[in-house]
């Protein structure tokens, strides 16, 4: 049986495979997570107040239900966050 931890990264990898299918190369992000895993990638990139090129690029595709961030504020992962990450996240997703 998977962790919610392992789910949660397995979402992710579902989010990145789709972001392929439309074109989208997020590089970076995939680096984060081969380093610090799916929770400790989130965290790291939610925590800059810097808005990232590729949440930007999500935005015009019309896909930030792809986005880290939102797929932290699905209240299913709500426990693997703390309350200030995912106000970051929030945050994050109004910026965009």
């Amino acid at each position: 049986m998977s962790t919610l931890s392992d789910q949660f990264t397995t979402r992710i990898n579902d989010a990145l495979a789709q972001c392929y299918a439309l074109g989208y190369t997020p590089h970076r992000f995939e680096q984060m997570l081969r380093t610090y895993g799916g929770v400790g990638a989130a965290r790291r990139l939610v925590v800059s107040s810097e808005i990232h090129e590729g949440l930007k690029s999500l935005k015009d595709l019309g896909r930030l239900d792809l986005s880290v961030e939102h797929i932290m504020l699905d209240p299913i992962f709500a426990s693997l966050f703390t309350k200030s990450e995912k106000e970051a996240s929030a945050w994050r997703l109004t910026q965009v």
